[in-house]
């Protein structure tokens, strides 16, 4: 399983939603996709723990999106973090945090190393290509598949020596009377979780082709129909609805919601009219994934 915050769902001006940040937690694992000003203080805020997460991943340089990382960097340090920080992002963000620490002297104290994926025993990170007006990326996340002993077929055809069903599941043949039994044959692999955030994007192929099939698709959504959304790079409820239903996604957040909407009951049944199961995430709700 894997549990969704949404941290912040607005986007460009902040309003009554924060602007762009989710959590993503998968057991003892934690990342956020983007960080806007002000996420450090709703994390805060609400009991949410900065120091437990392990990637910081940002799609692009908008202010919006961006400016929130020095200062929560700043925090962890702050608060005496010693554990490594994984940082994903556009080539640039190494040099804009640089010149950010620089001229606010500060330097952390715990190691930061910028990764391009992100990969350990539970989950995996990916990031791919996006179209906004200026570079960008979106980001994959996927739950490693598991691995499980069908025992209850081994049961059935009357073999219950844990040591023969720790040999096969380990991936090796067992030798068992005048039978020889080969572990493929009884091991079941789970599909893990898989998620895809667009952070600002257009409509385009390499979103659709990334988050094929994925569980959950968080995918810009600034405007209602009737706006003309190519002009700033961004998408209206209705193209997320249609990059979801393409991409053949179980649901879609409609996310980076400008602030020139107090409600949303409109741009959801815009969205709905053509991929059913479309939400508008709030603040500081929280979605668990589950296959």
């Amino acid at each position: 399983m894997i549990k969704v915050y949404f941290i912040g769902t607005g986007g460009g001006a902040p309003s009554r939603r924060g602007l762009p940040a989710y959590l993503v937690k998968k057991d003892g694992f934690s990342m956020l996709m983007d960080c806007g000003e002000g996420t450090q203080i709703t994390m805060i805020k609400n009991s949410i723990n900065i120091m437990r997460v392990n990637l910081i991943a940002i799609t692009h340089l908008h202010a919006d999106h961006v400016l929130g990382l020095p200062s929560l960097i700043q925090t962890m340090g702050m608060y005496d973090r010693k554990e490594k920080l994984y940082l994903m992002g556009p080539e640039s963000l190494k040099e804009f945090l640089k010149v950010s620490f620089e001229h606010t002297y500060f330097r952390p104290g715990f190691p930061i190393e910028f990764v391009s994926t992100y990969e350990d025993k539970k989950i995996r990170v990916r990031p791919f290509k996006t179209c906004h007006v200026v570079p960008s990326q979106g980001f994959l996340v996927e739950e490693i598949d598991s691995i499980n002993l069908d025992v209850e077929r081994l049961k059935r055809e009357g073999i219950t020596d844990w040591r023969v069903m720790r040999e096969l599941k380990g991936g090796r043949e067992v030798k068992v009377g005048e039978r020889t039994l080969k572990s493929e044959d009884y091991l079941v692999v789970k599909r893990g979780v898989r998620l895809a955030y667009t952070g600002d994007t257009r409509p385009c192929d390499s979103v659709i082709n990334s988050a094929k099939g994925v569980d959950l698709l968080l995918h810009d959504s600034t405007f209602e129909d009737g706006i003309d959304a190519s002009e700033y790079g961004h998408s209206t409820s209705s193209e997320a609805a249609l990059v979801a239903r393409e991409a053949e996604a179980r649901r879609l957040a409609l996310i980076h919601i400008s602030s020139r909407y107090k409600k949303t009951d409109e741009m959801l049944k815009q969205a709905r009219k053509i991929f059913p199961m479309s939400f508008v995430p709030e603040d500081l709700s929280f979605l668990n994934l589950r296959v």
